[in-house]
Formats: structure tokens, C-alpha cells, sequence
């Protein structure tokens, strides 16, 4: 038997059960008054063409819908698909299509922000790739060109891709859950001076004086983030700093870091923290990605710390960093 009837027969069987339990109980009164039953046997004569007719005219368009919904479950569903769906007959079937509908629609929206997510990706990945061939073509000069290489000279370029690779760490972790938050009060000083010694061979290869002052304080922070925070701007410090000083001090909830380096044009610093943008600097020097000081200023954000970017060009650079008073800040997703 074909399966389609069979189908049909199954999703009907509460009308047909129906209708013959009413013609028995139709018989059974006739039985009991006694009455003429040929009455009986018209009215059902009649009532079972009703029922043919209706099977006529159901089951085929019963047929047709299954296999449209056969096809449609063979074929990638797409946003409009609904538009496919066979007609509604029913409030029932209105309300399931709309949620088709609905969740078709957030499919497509997830789908976007997918790819463009990837997009970005992509892009980043390549403003990374641009940066960090920097500091790899310079240790392949040193090998090439000195028989005996300076073991400075290659442990500061070391210094710098490892930088590189922890920035691109950090920038796929950049989506973390706030599981991934551990926002505290702690200690400034130690941070700090973490940071610092891990770019000792830059102070002292540059002959940069460092000045640290106030800095026995304790913050409201995520001490990794932080940390992240702290060596992009002290990196990029020494990268355009070529003699003077760096300044870190800390006063009113602020902690301040300034250099007496190359400074930034004024064109170029409302821009300084867009993803992807290096300014005029950048493109001099050929050292920046415009990622750095993106992802410092998310960080920033995400952590609860207000970040600002001052400069005068030729006389240097400030990073302002205000924190939270109150260990009350809810952190926020990356955008």
C-alpha cells in the first residue's frame, strides 16, 4: 500500500473513528425504537459520499504537500525559504512557519557575523603578519651579514616577536567570557615592574632613563589584561623613543606613562586606537600594525579602565589610565 495513503489514513483515523462510532450508535437507536432502517442506511449513503468527496479532495493535496516538504528537507534552508513552505490551512501550521521563519532569519544573522567576524580575522591576521616580519627579517640580517651575531641584537628582536605573538594570542582571546575576568584589588608596583624588566635591554640599549614615582598602590584590575595593557604601551614607548626618558607615575586613581619620544601629529591622534590604523609614524617606521593600541583600548574598556592618548609631536607621548574606584564594574563583551 502506498505509504502516502497509509499516512493519510493514520492522520485522519479521529474523523473516520468518529463517524463510525456515530453510525453505530445511530444503529443501535434505531434498533431500540424499532424504527424503519431504511432511513438509516440513506443517511449513511449519504454521509460516506461526504466522506469520499473529502477524501478526493484532501488526499491529493495531502500528497503534494509531503512531497514538497520531502524536497525542502533535501535542500539547504536559507532565509526566504519559508516562501517555499506549502500553504498553511490552519492556525497551527501559520504559528510553525513563523517560527521557521524567525529562526531562519537568526540563522542569517548568525551566518553574517560569522563571516564577517572571519573577515576581520583575515585582515587583522594580515596587519599582524606585516608587523612581525619586522623583527624576523632583522635576526635573518644579523645571521647573514655577522659571523659572530651580537647575542643583544638577537635577544632584543626575540624580545619583540614574542611580543608579537602574545598580541596576536591575546587578540583571539579577545571574545573571553567573564569567567576569564578576574577583577580584583592588587598591587600596582609588582606589574609594573614586571613589565618593565622584561624590556630592560631596550632601557638600557637606548640608554632611556626610567622614572618611577607613587607607584605603592593597589588597583581595581584584572592583573593579565593589565599586564597586557601596560606592555603595549610601554613597548611602543621605547619604540619611538630614541633618547630622554620614561615617566610612570601614579596620582588620583591615574596612572600616568610618558615618554619624550618622537610625539604624534595632531591629525593622527583621535585615530590612534581605531584597529588597523598606523598613522603617519607607522608608515615612517614601518613597526606598526594598528593593532596595539586597539586592543589595549578594548582591553581597557572591558576592564573598567578609561584610557587617553595625549601627544605633542617632537616632545612626546602620555597614556592616561583611570581606574575604577569601587569594585563594581560589570564587564563587557568585545566589539
Amino acid at each position: 500500500m502506498n505509504h502516502y495513503l497509509v499516512s493519510f489514513l493514520h492522520k485522519q483515523r479521529k474523523l473516520y473513528l468518529f463517524y463510525v462510532l456515530i453510525s453505530g450508535l445511530f444503529l443501535f437507536t434505531f434498533y431500540l425504537y424499532d424504527l424503519d432502517l431504511t432511513a438509516y442506511f440513506d443517511g449513511l449513503l449519504f454521509t460516506s459520499f461526504l466522506l469520499v468527496v473529502d477524501f478526493v479532495i484532501a488526499y491529493p493535496k495531502y500528497v503534494k504537500t509531503q512531497k514538497q516538504l520531502a524536497f525542502l528537507a533535501t535542500r539547504p534552508l536559507y532565509q526566504h525559504a519559508h516562501l517555499t513552505l506549502p500553504v498553511a490551512i490552519n492556525d497551527t501550521e501559520k504559528a510553525y512557519q513563523l517560527l521557521v521563519t524567525n529562526l531562519l532569519a537568526q540563522k542569517e544573522a548568525q551566518t553574517e557575523t560569522y563571516m564577517k567576524a572571519q573577515k576581520n580575522l583575515l585582515d587583522d591576521f594580515g596587519l599582524w603578519l606585516h608587523q612581525i616580519k619586522t623583527p624576523l627579517a632583522a635576526l635573518d640580517l644579523i645571521t647573514q651579514t655577522n659571523r659572530h651575531p651580537d647575542p643583544v641584537a638577537i635577544k632584543s628582536e626575540l624580545v619583540q616577536v614574542n611580543d608579537y605573538l602574545q598580541m596576536m594570542l591575546s587578540y583571539l582571546r579577545q571574545n573571553f567570557n567573564h569567567e576569564d575576568l578576574v577583577i580584583k584589588t592588587l598591587p600596582l608596583a609588582p606589574l609594573i615592574k614586571t613589565v618593565v624588566k622584561k624590556y630592560a635591554l631596550f632601557f638600557s640599549k637606548k640608554d632611556i632613563q626610567l622614572t618611577l614615582e607613587n607607584l605603592d598602590q593597589k588597583v581595581i584590575s584584572d592583573a593579565k589584561w593589565l599586564t597586557f595593557i601596560l606592555e603595549q604601551i610601554i613597548f611602543n614607548a621605547l619604540k619611538y623613543t630614541h633618547h630622554g626618558k620614561l615617566t610612570i607615575r601614579f596620582t588620583n586613581q591615574q596612572l600616568i606613562i610618558s615618554d619624550t619620544g618622537i610625539g604624534i601629529r595632531p591629525e593622527d591622534v583621535p585615530r590612534v586606537f581605531e584597529k588597523g590604523y598606523t598613522g603617519y609614524n607607522g608608515r615612517e617606521y614601518q613597526r606598526a600594525s594598528g593593532l596595539g593600541l586597539y586592543l589595549s583600548k578594548t582591553a581597557a574598556t572591558r576592564i573598567g579602565i578609561h584610557l587617553v592618548l595625549t601627544s605633542t609631536l617632537g616632545k612626546g607621548t602620555t597614556l592616561t589610565l583611570t581606574f575604577p574606584k569601587q569594585l563594581t564594574h560589570e564587564p563587557t563583551a568585545f566589539k
